[in-house]
């Protein structure tokens, strides 16, 4: 059985050398106010050339996310920007709008493509579309389970991506479908590079709250006020691992751009050990469970932090919002 791809996030140039490093056989990387995350976790241009060309001397790959939707009059620069990593050596794409995947494959022919989890694919024959128009690989929600892996390599004979999360059957959104931090704050924003944009993340804005990963509470009439979450939190996969790679899937995607580098570093450290097992005939997952263990505790912890930070950034926006309104 051979190792599929481990692909590994970059929100910073350290945190990119780092992963490769440890064994990502792929980094991702996003340009400042095209990939939907705050600036702390996208790149200059300077240091994504320099993330091509450090993975690249590696034996290693690079993949540019440019997974906004851009407007009409944002199309040059975001095909400016596409031949311009093509040309420093980025082997492929993350690209949400179908578009934008269009254009990238007229402009460059032989790279590759993936369907951002941005999408929001909600069946197998989503899949089968994103491949007509010129995707070589799709992202998978991470609640799918075997049996829809199964359909969807059926279906379709685009690459199969997953998350490295636990596959849980539960929440009220799709990932990927969500304009909600909009909600809490429509504002512009212009990135160091000069990109005025406003609105929704998926627009490039900053940025995405996690406001579907806090607690709300909802009420009724007749009921008393319960408090849960929109989208339930996700765990770090393990176990399904080795049925995953029998159906197929050729990718395994780690998430946390934003995450801090330890933690990305020794994710990337677990899951190659992990990946390159099952490739010499290491099935039983049993043997990782308690090293699996300290990294979900530390996972969550991180991912509690973070999203605090943003829920408080909206309330920082939303309380200012009087003021800027009357300034402008």
């Amino acid at each position: 059985m051979s190792a599929p791809a481990l692909l590994a996030p970059g929100g910073t140039l350290e945190m990119a050398r780092v992963a490769v490093d440890e064994g990502a056989d792929i980094v991702y990387v996003g340009p400042l106010g095209w990939s939907r995350r705050p600036y702390e976790s996208e790149m200059t241009d300077e240091d994504i050339r320099a993330a091509i060309a450090y993975a690249r001397e590696n034996g290693r790959q690079v993949r540019v996310v440019l997974n906004t939707f851009p407007s009409p009059f944002e199309m040059d620069d975001f095909a400016r920007k596409v031949e311009l990593y093509a040309a420093w050596g980025a082997s492929g794409f993350i690209v949400t709008d179908p578009g934008a995947i269009r254009l990238i494959r007229g402009l460059v022919p032989d790279t590759l493509i993936h369907v951002s989890i941005g999408s929001g694919v909600t069946n197998s024959w989503d899949a089968e579309f994103y491949r007509e128009i010129g995707a070589d690989v799709i992202i998978l929600p991470y609640r799918w389970g075997e049996e829809e892996i199964a359909e969807t390599r059926c279906v379709s004979g685009i690459g199969l991506e997953v998350f490295l999360f636990e596959t849980v059957q539960t929440g009220k959104i799709c990932p990927g479908k969500c304009i909600m931090s909009s909600y809490l704050k429509f504002r512009e924003w212009l990135d160091i590079e000069g990109k005025a944009t406003s609105g929704s993340a998926n627009r490039g804005a900053k940025e995405c709250y996690r406001v579907c990963q806090t607690n709300w509470e909802f009420s009724s009439e007749d009921d008393d006020p319960v408090k849960l979450k929109l989208r339930r939190d996700a765990r770090l996969m393990l176990e399904q691992l080795p049925a995953f790679i029998e159906l197929g899937v050729e990718c395994f995607k780690i998430s946390g751009r934003e995450r801090p580098v330890p933690m990305i570093r020794d994710l990337v450290r677990f899951y190659r050990k992990a990946l390159d097992g099952i490739a010499a005939g290491q099935t039983d997952m049993s043997v990782y469970v308690d090293e699996l263990a300290t990294l979900r505790e530390r996972w969550t912890v991180e991912k509690r932090k973070r999203v605090n930070v943003l829920m408080d950034r909206a309330d920082h926006y939303a309380d200012a919002a009087p003021t800027l309104a009357v300034a402008q």
